[in-house]
């Protein structure tokens, strides 16, 4: 749709390759110091915002190519030529660097954290399952509906992606530095709302306290939440009990 053809075409797809996997590698080093909640809620915005933006560029600076499509590919159906041919290309990118440290990792790491052990294994299969298939529907939906619809591709893809934010927002708690058992607590809040437990707008990051666990600082952790640890603390090798007497 960019007037990109051959050798062209494929420096740009390779970009896209290598933007992928350099992006991935902040996630890797922080994603637990941005937590599961605020990453999702970024990369939904900010992919909305370059799918809308391709949309808008197409819809006011392209045309359709024909029956035929762009040489030949009926699938191409819409072609931009000049700057905003640029500027498709460049949403595109900026796509790919918004998904790549976002929902590329953490639609792996949140599954996992969510269920207790008891049906961790048959959940996360669930999820893996689901996401490939979604895939699979991806690649078999999309062409044609380039071929039927043309730009507005990208406005039904930017409408999931604001669901996708509203939905994280109301429903996805935050889970970073929660042990399993802390994360069952949120679901099970008899304070919280019938049937979700603590909205998930009020959850918070407490990865400072998961690197105390870590380390087998548990009574210190406690202390940070106002815990009573004067009767038994683990110590640090975490295999025996201190014993605090008056």
């Amino acid at each position: 749709m960019a007037g990109l053809t051959s050798n062209a075409n494929l420096l740009a797809s390779s970009i896209q390759y290598v933007i992928n996997v350099c992006m991935t590698v902040p996630a890797l080093l922080f994603v637990d110091r941005w937590g599961r909640r605020p990453t999702l809620l970024v990369g939904a915005a900010l992919m909305m915002t370059w799918l809308f933006a391709t949309a808008g560029i197409l819809a006011s600076r392209g045309y359709w190519a024909g029956p035929e499509g762009i040489n030949k590919t009926k699938e191409a159906s819409w072609e931009v030529k000049g700057a905003a041919s640029k500027g498709v290309i460049a949403c595109s990118y900026l796509f790919v660097a918004s998904y790549a440290p976002t929902w590329g990792p953490v639609s792996w790491i949140y599954p996992p954290e969510l269920y207790p052990l008891r049906v961790r294994g048959k959940a996360v299969a669930l999820a893996t399952s689901a996401n490939w298939a979604f895939n699979f529907a991806l690649g078999y939906f999309v062409p044609p509906a380039f071929v039927n619809i043309k730009w507005q591709v990208y406005l039904v893809f930017g409408i999931f992606c604001l669901s996708m934010f509203v939905h994280v927002f109301f429903m996805f708690p935050e889970t970073a530095g929660k042990t399993l058992e802390e994360v069952v607590d949120l679901f099970e809040d008899p304070n919280g709302i019938k049937n979700v437990g603590t909205p998930a707008w009020k959850t918070r990051i407490t990865t400072k306290r998961a690197r105390l666990l870590e380390h087998n600082e548990v009574a210190e952790a406690d202390r940070e939440k106002g815990l009573d640890v004067h009767e038994e603390s683990p110590n640090r090798s975490g295999s025996d009990t201190v014993e605090t007497k008056n």
